[in-house]
């Protein structure tokens, strides 16, 4: 796609600090504005801004040759004030972007309302957010947050599908000023980054995902070896477990708090979700933070039918007061939600530990999952071994039989994986070498999900 460049015309604004992060996003010399002359006239507003441009910028232009429209409020126009031409702005550019399958980002860096329109900005903020609920699922949403985003716009981008948040960046909804503390926030699926890597990252991200919902499976041609053999063992930290799955070491980090870390990546050529338990922080268990992350990243990939690769490594639930607080169930409940509704293929891999509800949450069969793989030594049950023992053998121990020898039968026999295969909750138990080529097949198998649809009759006897 070859769009042609509009920038530079007088009062484009394009002298800002913003504007070049923004720009860099797009390919070169692609970004056309919209709208780019509409300004505020004098019986419109009773205090300032007569003849001033509108606070927010909006066009669209070309990532990797993809179609991609953008706002962007910015500071150097009435401080990136939210007006009523800053909501027909933003309105009008989600129509273009829904027309015509475009993914769009967002800017922010904001003061809030123009507090002179008083109602009127009221509205402006409502059309927004409703702009941006319209859109949800349908085209994917990325905010950059660079500077200021307060009060209601802080929902807006809370709204979106993932946020980069630049480092310095202030994302609240009441100023610290007047709670007296630090307060600053961040989206449910969010990253931080540098100033001049966070344009890159929303590049990466709009590379990546499908330019709307419906596009199916994408399934490309595999630029790695689909049967590559991974080490015997699995190495220790969980972003290199990713590296070594993913084609060519490759992937697109989307959070990586908690103990659940999602990742977009490709496996065998078809673009996927990840969700990896990071055994490395509390053991993997799941909190609260951790469910609500991956349930709304197992929302965004059933949303652009990006298949879900869950590879499960967790001890089971985080038991703490803070996470009771939160509350704890609700945000469990949204991850089997998002499990048990997603109709992307899923692909489930016990790496390690699986016990408790996190077996039955984190992609199960029994929860809908399409494949499910358990590798060789690994430990599913209700409870840990060592817990199982002491609740079950109290007797068998009292009679001489050792603690360590019932654990390594509770291993070998009630939480062994092959256990789970004879009960069928998992198809095939595997070594640690096979993950990437097991998975790849999966994928590759499943990629026509969806796409096939039996006629409702049989064939009659005659």
């Amino acid at each position: 796609m070859t769009l042609g460049n509009t920038i530079g015309k007088p009062g484009a604004g394009i002298d800002s600090p913003a504007w070049g992060n923004v720009l860099s996003i797009f390919d070169e010399g692609t970004f056309v504005e919209t709208g780019a002359l509409i300004a505020r006239r004098s019986e419109e507003l009773p205090g300032k801004g007569d003849g001033e441009l509108a606070g927010v910028v909006t066009g669209y232009g070309a990532v990797d040759g993809k179609l991609t429209c953008a706002f962007l409020f910015d500071a150097s126009r009435m401080k990136g004030a939210v007006d009523a031409k800053t909501a027909d702005k933003i309105v009008s550019l989600y129509e273009l972007a829904k027309k015509n399958g475009a993914p769009v980002v967002g800017a922010f860096d904001s003061v809030g309302a123009n507090v002179f329109e008083g109602t009127t900005a009221l509205a402006a903020y409502a059309k927004i957010l409703k702009a941006v609920a319209g859109a949800s699922g349908t085209i994917p949403q990325i905010a950059l947050v660079s500077g200021k985003c307060i009060g209601t716009l802080s929902a807006v981008a809370a709204m979106f599908d993932i946020a980069i948040l630049e480092e310095g960046a202030s994302l609240y909804v009441t100023d610290p000023a007047l709670t007296g503390e630090k307060n600053g926030q961040a989206p449910i699926l969010s990253a931080v980054s540098s100033s001049g890597e966070a344009a890159s990252r929303v590049r990466s991200l709009i590379s990546f995902l499908p330019p709307c919902a419906g596009c199916g499976v994408i399934a490309a041609e595999c630029t790695d070896d689909l049967n590559r053999r991974l080490a015997n063992r699995l190495p220790d930290d969980a972003e290199a477990i990713l590296s070594s799955l993913s084609d060519n070491g490759k992937t697109i980090a989307v959070s990586k708090a908690g103990s659940l870390l999602c990742s977009f990546a490709e496996i065998g050529g078809v673009r996927c979700g990840i969700v990896l338990s990071d055994k490395n922080k509390n053991e993997g268990k799941i909190d609260a933070l951790s469910a609500r992350i991956a349930a709304r990243f197992v929302d965004l990939c059933d949303a652009y039918s990006l298949p879900v690769v869950t590879l499960v490594d967790s001890a089971g639930l985080a038991v703490s007061g803070e996470n009771e607080k939160a509350p704890f169930s609700t945000d469990l409940a949204r991850l089997a939600f998002a499990y048990s509704g997603a109709t992307t293929p899923t692909v489930t891999v016990v790496l390690g530990s699986a016990i408790g509800a996190s077996f039955a949450l984190l992609g199960s069969r029994a929860l809908g999952a399409d494949i499910t793989y358990a590798l060789e030594g690994s430990e599913i049950g209700v409870l840990p071994a060592d817990a199982a023992v002491a609740f079950a053998f109290e007797k068998a121990m009292a009679e001489g039989r050792t603690r360590k020898e019932l654990e390594d039968e509770w291993k070998a026999t009630v939480a062994s994986p092959f256990s789970a295969a004879a009960a069928g909750e998992i198809d095939d138990v595997i070594a640690p070498s096979e993950l990437r080529c097991r998975v790849a097949s999966a994928l590759l198998m499943l990629s026509a999900k969806g796409t096939f649809d039996a006629p409702d009759r049989a064939i009659r006897p005659l």
